[in-house]
């Protein structure tokens, strides 16, 4: 049986009063004027309307974001050998083999895996392809997948990143996502608007009853649920749309780390013996003592010098960390380091919204958050489905 309360509160929804004394006056959406109230429609058919129009791709985007929250730890676990620890010299001295054998191809960066401790990804090119290698700490060949073709079979969480990032349409599918992001970042504002309750409503908003209307209990929930999540997950979505329009911001926050310039890197004196892979990451762990290794770029004829990335404890990014040391691939001396612990505040704002759009920021915790917040948009995209069926049979009807 419906109460007479929630019928009046979902009739104020539906049909908000004009002189503020209607069905549900002391709700924030009902109207004091005409102008409130023509304003209130507006945004309704707005709310209503980009939602439709946008639900298959929020919810492709909601699934996949989902499954990438843990996708890292998910992928190691599809390997059934052991890891082994990371060994500075085996590792480097492995890659320098791969280098001068080649088989695999031309070795052009690692990178931490972000799943297991002591797992890599090594990148080797073959003309203008490239496969990716996962090597244990000591540099064993674990896996070999294709990298920028054969996309069959890059393995199902490559597939899952590109559909995230870029829906395989490189920058075009990022402008895509980051125009359909900045939609949705409209419509949580203007669902708060709507869903906003009055100072003494806030229990019945947030706690609703259930009706046998679905029409009102799905109008209840979702109203309920958006309140629960909606600036958290304004803020977590928002570091997204950020990130979608890498190009050209990225410009302008992370201009602060150039490369060496390659004129004064190629006019190092070449020492007599040659400078190896785990030579360049000793040297900048020991720059850097309590920082992890997470990545290193290895040199080419324009790019002399061996990039190292490090994650320094206080970094909020987990899979990738911001400081880098660029020693020099013939005279082994430190080209050039950013401390991230010590870059403009536009850079740590940049480098924190990777963090903070997958949870890393916050640990185990955040990340868990990262996957509430997609539940949560499947969830409200559901309900809002089902408001508007609903409502569309009863019009009907």
């Amino acid at each position: 049986m419906i109460t007479h309360r929630f019928s009046r509160e979902f009739a104020a929804f539906l049909w908000p009063a004009r002189d503020g004394r209607g069905p549900e006056s002391g709700s924030a959406w009902c109207g004091t004027s005409d102008t409130a109230h023509g304003v209130m429609i507006k945004f309704r058919i707005v709310h209503k309307y980009v939602s439709l129009t946008c639900a298959a791709l929020w919810i492709l985007q909601a699934l996949t974001g989902v499954l990438l929250v843990f996708h890292w730890e998910l992928d190691d676990l599809l390997l059934s050998r052991s890891a082994r620890a990371l060994s500075v010299e085996k590792l480097g001295n492995s890659i320098d083999a791969m280098i001068a054998g080649g088989q695999f191809g031309t070795p052009t960066a690692l990178y931490w895996s972000a799943g297991q401790a002591g797992r890599f990804d090594v990148i080797v090119e073959q003309g203008d392809k490239a496969d990716v290698l996962r090597v244990d700490g000591e540099g064993s060949v674990l896996r070999r997948r294709p990298w920028n073709h054969d996309f069959v079979h890059i393995g199902p969480f490559q597939i899952i990143t590109y559909l995230h990032q870029t829906l395989f349409a490189h920058d075009i599918g990022k402008w895509l996502l980051g125009a359909s992001g900045l939609l949705l970042l409209s419509n949580i504002i203007l669902g708060l608007k709507l869903a906003w309750p009055r100072r003494r409503s806030w229990v019945a908003a947030l706690l609703p009853r259930v009706s046998k209307v679905l029409a009102a209990t799905a109008f209840a929930w979702h109203r309920a649920v958006g309140l629960w999540l909606g600036i958290v997950a304004f803020l977590t979505l928002g570091a997204g749309v950020l990130m979608a329009f890498e190009v050209p911001l990225a410009a302008w926050f992370d201009d602060a780390r150039p490369d060496p310039p390659a004129t004064i890197a190629a006019a190092e004196f070449l020492r007599p013996s040659a400078m190896g892979t785990a030579e360049a990451i000793t040297t900048a762990l020991t720059r850097y003592p309590s920082a992890a290794l997470t990545g290193i770029d290895l040199p080419s004829i324009d790019r002399p010098w061996f990039r190292v990335e490090l994650r320094q404890r206080t970094e909020l990014r987990r899979a990738s960390g911001r400081t880098s040391v660029y020693v020099s691939s013939r005279s082994g001396r430190i080209l050039r380091e950013y401390d991230a612990e010590k870059a403009p505040l536009k850079t740590r704002i940049w480098d924190s919204l990777y963090a903070i759009h997958t949870g890393e920021a916050g640990g185990w915790a955040g990340r868990i958050g990262a996957a509430l917040v997609g539940v949560w948009l499947l969830s409200m995209i559901a309900l809002g489905l089902t408001l508007w069926s609903a409502r569309r049979r009863n019009v009907q009807a």
